[in-house]
């Protein structure tokens, strides 16, 4: 009886009880809550071995059943994988039997071999995934994606519909029902931003829906964090993000960042200029370092050069050149040199990871008051620039349901007022075109006034948008929320709300005292 593509996304896929539990074991080493990554993964790998497997003994014990569509997908990426794996077999796969023995076998051989590279790689993740890559024939700078001839295999993203409740407790002021905000709906965007004064809850509530988020979505997580609060402190103080999230916890320039910031997709022309521009503009953005036309001149040519001249470039390299070009210009220290000086007496960046082993971990980045203001404007300014480029350069998430697309990546920046109204370009681009690559961006600010100066639709590009008792001006309120919507007697714990795609706001209590 011919098989059809309804009969494999309808089939119950297993593999044998032992290779059941190393699946589950690599749940655990990428971090994810779904069975069908690693399934997905040790298929694939499998599939890049040499010869077919050995079947699976008919009576073995078998392990848990995952569906066919979502083991592979719909569509055409179902297909594809039916067709790699009949190709795979010599084109004996006849029905829907065969396929799911077929399937069972390349499972439990790939689950051996991505456990004999996990040994090798002493249990690291960056390791574990160069080597993958390496098996697959692709750049070791391509990202965390395991590809060849199987498409591209995401080891961390999430699956199906992702509800956060708004805070602890999230219920509407008015009918007293649950509230929810599926971060990736259809239609919808996943970016967020909440708002309010010193002791509003804005980030014990923000806190709240990251742990729901996490709880279902285990993605990559990046926070910029100004007050020093959202990881663990040495006393064991704060909200213990880095617990939540598995993120290592740095303060630079005490620790230097281990990212290559200044990494090139590619060594042509058109990259290195694009990438000079894009660091020119970051650097415009901090604070004593306007730049006129011959600052921005020499800067874009320095940045070009440095790029070219070092495979690994660092800032550092960026300064020497800027010290040449001033040089053979006659140009004298003005803001910008010093501003570029000042970031360079300290060590910020290490290039030790690409943008894609950077990105696929979690980290909280502190930047309390003690560390140089410049510091940190370069710091986010340079990291953000790094995530967008890396996230943009992806494919689509996919829509495994055809409804909610994958989550990739988090970005939190609290203390969102130090960067908001600069226009920044990585933020505005992040905001903007993230979305279909599954990133997510939450931002905690002060107030709706520190919108202000960004573009009139930046706003509008959120999935959510809350605030917290404040002092803003009505007509940033109203803007955002609505006319008639007042902040200034806002209960305790209670929040305004809007959500992409409704019409009006609407009051939700977030949390309690108690």
């Amino acid at each position: 009886m011919a098989m059809t593509l309804v009969d494999v996304a309808g089939g119950n896929f297993r593999t044998d009880e032992d290779s059941e539990k190393l699946n589950a074991a690599f749940m655990s080493h990428l971090g994810v809550k779904q069975r069908f990554i690693p399934a997905r993964l040790a298929i694939a790998r499998s599939l890049a071995a040499q010869g077919t497997p050995p079947a699976i003994p008919v009576y073995a014990e078998l392990g848990k059943a995952v569906k066919g569509d979502t083991l592979f997908g719909t569509g055409a990426s179902l297909s594809t994988w039916v067709a790699l794996i009949t190709q795979k077999n010599d084109g004996n796969i006849n029905n829907l039997k065969d396929l799911l023995g077929a399937v069972a076998a390349h499972w439990a051989r790939g689950l051996a071999l991505l456990d004999d590279e996990w040994r090798l790689s002493e249990g690291q993740l960056p390791a574990f995934i160069r080597r993958l890559v390496e098996v697959a024939g692709l750049p070791l700078n391509g990202g965390t994606r395991i590809g060849g001839a199987l498409g591209r295999v995401d080891l961390m993203m999430s699956s199906g519909p992702i509800p956060v409740p708004i805070g602890e407790i999230s219920t509407d002021v008015m009918s007293k029902a649950a509230v929810e905000w599926v971060i990736n709906g259809s239609g919808g965007s996943p970016h967020s931003a909440i708002m309010g004064g010193v002791g509003s809850g804005k980030t014990r509530t923000a806190v709240a829906m990251l742990r729901k988020i996490r709880e279902r979505a285990a993605v990559p997580f990046l926070a910029f964090d100004f007050k020093g609060d959202l990881g663990t402190d040495s006393e064991g103080k704060g909200y213990g993000l880095d617990k939540v999230f598995g993120a290592t916890i740095i303060q630079p320039p005490r620790v230097a960042i281990p990212l290559n910031v200044l990494a090139l997709k590619s060594n042509d022309d058109i990259t290195i200029t694009e990438s000079a521009v894009r660091f020119r503009e970051s650097f415009a953005r901090l604070k004593g370092s306007a730049l006129g036309a011959k600052q921005k001149s020499a800067l874009t040519d320095a940045v070009e050069t440095a790029l070219r001249a070092n495979d690994s470039c660092e800032l550092y390299h960026v300064r020497d050149m800027l010290r040449q070009v001033y040089a053979q210009r006659n140009m004298t220290e003005d803001g910008a040199s010093a501003a570029l000086e000042d970031i360079c007496r300290f060590p910020l960046f290490t290039p030790t990871l690409s943008p894609a082993e950077f990105f696929s971990q979690s980290w909280i980045i502190r930047l309390p008051q003690e560390v140089p203001e410049v510091s940190r404007g370069i710091i986010v300014n340079l990291m953000l620039d790094a995530l967008d480029n890396y996230l943009n350069s992806l494919p689509d998430a996919p829509m495994e349901d055809g409804q909610h697309r994958s989550l990739r990546s988090l970005c939190v920046i609290d203390e969102a007022h130090r960067i908001l109204g600069s226009k920044l370009p990585s933020l505005s681009s992040l905001i903007r075109m993230s979305r279909s690559k599954g990133g997510a961006v939450m931002l905690i600010s002060q107030s709706p006034d520190d919108f202000s100066g960004e573009e009139d639709e930046f706003l509008s590009e959120m999935g959510f948008v809350g605030a917290f008792g404040s002092n803003a001006k009505p007509n940033a309120v109203n803007r955002i929320f609505g006319k008639g919507v007042s902040l200034s007697k806002l209960a305790t714990g209670q929040c305004v709300i809007k959500l992409r795609g409704e019409e009006g706001s609407r009051k939700v209590v977030s949390w309690q005292k108690g």
